[in-house]
């Protein structure tokens, strides 16, 4: 997905599970959801979040195979644990974003090994990156977070 549905994808993951959490800043929650739901392409010598971490952005993608373990469930544990010595409310609300990039890059052909590197068994879907559906996806979230914002 485009770094624009991603970050539809956080919105939405935001809205719908903001509410079973607690303990901190909801906008500062927020800010983390939306780091999470594009920090899996950190690994994309292309994308957007790899250009704005500099150079550790470029050791990330020189050193990681896109969709590789920044696409798995492994990463989501590992930057739990990490943050939650910071703070657990904020840990949450990075790994509701991470994982909402990984359900919407699953809907893709390419697919996540979201069990990497345990497994290589690939979750894949139908919609291509950038095509029709996408768009579709994208603007079906925004209508979604429209009607819960608004009703």
């Amino acid at each position: 997905m485009l770094f624009h549905t991603h970050i539809m994808f956080g919105i939405t993951a935001f809205i719908l599970l903001s509410p079973l959490f607690s303990g901190g800043n909801e906008i500062l929650f927020l800010v983390f959801v939306l780091l999470g739901s594009v920090l899996p392409d950190i690994d994309d010598g292309h994308s957007k979040i790899k250009k704005a971490s500099g150079v550790i952005g470029s050791i990330v993608s020189f050193m990681f195979k896109h969709r590789g373990i920044f696409h798995s469930l492994v990463m989501v544990i590992i930057l739990f644990i990490v943050m939650s010595f910071w703070n657990s409310y904020y840990a949450w609300g990075l790994c509701v974003g991470y994982l909402s990039h990984l359900i919407s890059d699953a809907l893709t052909p390419m697919g996540i090994k979201f069990l990497y590197p345990f497994s290589s068994f690939k979750l894949r879907g139908p919609i291509k990156v950038g095509g029709i559906g996408e768009w579709v996806v994208l603007f079906g979230l925004i209508i979604l977070v429209a009607k819960e914002l608004l009703f």
